[in-house]
C-alpha cells in the first residue's frame, strides 16, 4: 500500500503538480489537502493548503478569488499563532498585488514578510521576499540595488534548499544582466537556471527561462540557439498554458527578424504578441510588444506610425509604474522626434 493520503501529503502531491503546470489538477489536490486539514485538525496544513490554492489562482489571473485565499490562510496562521505560515501568506500576497499591477502596495508587502522572515528565522521566506523586491527594483530602473538582491536571495535559497526558488531567483539575475547589457553573464545565468528547472521538473520556470535566454544569445551572436530556445519554451508554454512566456517567445522571434533583416516576419511576430497579451489582458507584455512594433514602424520609414506605438506602449508602462521603461521611451520619442524634425526639413 501507498502512503495514505494525509494533508501534509496531499499538500505535496499539489506541489508536484504546482511545478509541472497542471493548474487544475494542483487545485484540485490543495482543495481536498485543505478539507482534510478541516477535518483532522491540523491547522498548519490547512494554512499551507490554502496558502498553495491562492498561488495557482493568481497564475490562473483569478485575483480576487487568489487574494480572498491568501488572506484567509494568513487570518488562520496568526490565530493559530503561526508565525511561519502567517508570513508566507504576507508573501503570496504582496505576489497577487504585485500581478494585479499594485505594486507599491506589493513592495510593502515583501518588506514586511522579509522582516517577518529574519524575525522567525526562514531562509527561504527571506529569498522569496528579497527576490520579489529584487523584481521591484529592477522594474524602477534601480539596476545595481536588483542585482543585489537576486545574489541575495539565491544566497538564501541556497541555505534553504529551496531548488525551485533558486531557479527563478537565476532568472530574474539574468534579467538584471541582461538589463545591464551584461550578456554572457545573464547568459549563464539562465542557463544555470535551466539546469535547476530541467532537473526538478519545474515546467512554468523552465518555459520562462528558456524565452529570457533567447535575449543574450541574440546578442551575442548565437542565432540559432536563441530560435532553438524560444522553440522549447513555446513548446513548454503552450502544454501548461503560460500566455505570458507565449507573448513574449512572439515578441522576442519578432525581434531577431528584425535583426536579421525579415521585416515581414518581425511584422507577423510582433502582431501575434500583441493578440496574445490584449487576449490574456497581460499589460506588461502588451506595452512590450508595442514598443518593439515602435521600433519596427521606424526601421520601416513610417515613422509617425513608430511615434504613435512609442506613445502606447509609455502610456502602458507609466500606468503600471515601470519607471525605467518610461525612462528608455521618453529618450527614444526624443530621438523619434528629432528624426521626424529632419525629415521636413530635407523636403523644405
Amino acid at each position: 500500500m501507498g502512503d495514505p493520503l494525509t494533508p501534509a501529503r496531499l499538500t505535496a502531491l499539489a506541489q508536484d503538480q504546482e511545478r509541472l503546470g497542471h493548474w487544475d489538477e494542483a487545485a484540485a489536490l490543495y482543495a481536498r489537502a485543505f478539507r482534510e486539514s478541516l477535518l483532522s485538525g491540523a491547522v498548519e496544513q490547512s494554512a499551507d493548503a490554502l496558502r498553495g490554492q491562492a498561488r495557482v489562482r493568481n497564475r490562473e489571473r483569478r485575483w480576487e478569488e487568489a487574494e480572498e485565499l491568501a488572506e484567509l490562510s494568513r487570518v488562520i496562521a496568526e490565530q493559530a499563532g503561526l508565525a511561519r505560515a502567517a508570513a508566507r501568506a504576507v508573501n503570496v500576497v504582496g505576489l497577487i498585488r504585485h500581478a494585479r499591477g499594485d505594486w507599491t502596495g506589493a513592495r510593502a508587502l515583501f518588506a514586511r514578510a522579509h522582516e517577518l522572515a529574519l524575525d522567525i528565522g526562514d531562509d527561504e521566506l527571506a529569498g522569496l521576499a528579497l527576490q520579489n523586491s529584487g523584481v521591484f527594483a529592477n522594474l524602477m530602473g534601480d539596476l545595481r540595488e536588483a542585482r543585489t538582491l537576486c545574489l541575495e536571495s539565491i544566497g538564501a535559497f541556497v541555505r534553504s534548499g529551496s531548488s525551485a526558488s533558486a531557479a527563478v531567483a537565476y532568472n530574474n539575475l539574468g534579467a538584471v544582466c541582461g538589463d545591464l547589457s551584461e550578456w554572457m553573464e545573464a547568459e549563464i545565468y539562465y542557463a544555470r537556471g535551466i539546469e535547476i528547472a530541467e532537473r526538478i521538473g519545474y515546467s512554468p520556470a523552465l518555459a520562462l527561462l528558456l524565452s529570457n535566454r533567447a535575449r543574450p544569445l541574440m546578442e551575442v551572436g548565437e542565432t540559432e540557439k536563441a530560435r532553438a530556445s524560444l522553440a522549447q519554451a513555446e513548446e513548454i508554454a503552450e502544454r501548461i498554458g503560460e500566455r505570458g512566456v507565449l507573448s513574449d517567445v512572439a515578441r522576442f522571434r519578432g525581434i531577431l527578424a528584425l535583426r536579421t533583416g525579415d521585416a515581414g516576419a518581425a511584422e507577423h511576430a510582433l502582431a501575434h504578441a500583441l493578440a496574445l497579451a490584449e487576449g490574456a489582458g497581460l499589460e506588461l507584455e502588451r506595452a512590450s510588444a508595442l514598443r518593439e512594433i515602435g521600433e519596427l514602424r521606424c526601421v520601416q520609414g513610417r515613422t509617425a506610425e513608430g511615434r504613435q506605438a512609442f506613445t502606447q506602449a509609455r502610456s502602458l508602462f507609466a500606468s503600471l509604474g515601470v519607471a525605467r521603461d518610461v525612462a528608455e521611451i521618453d529618450s527614444r520619442l526624443s530621438q523619434n522626434a528629432g528624426t521626424e524634425t529632419r525629415e521636413r526639413a530635407a523636403t523644405v
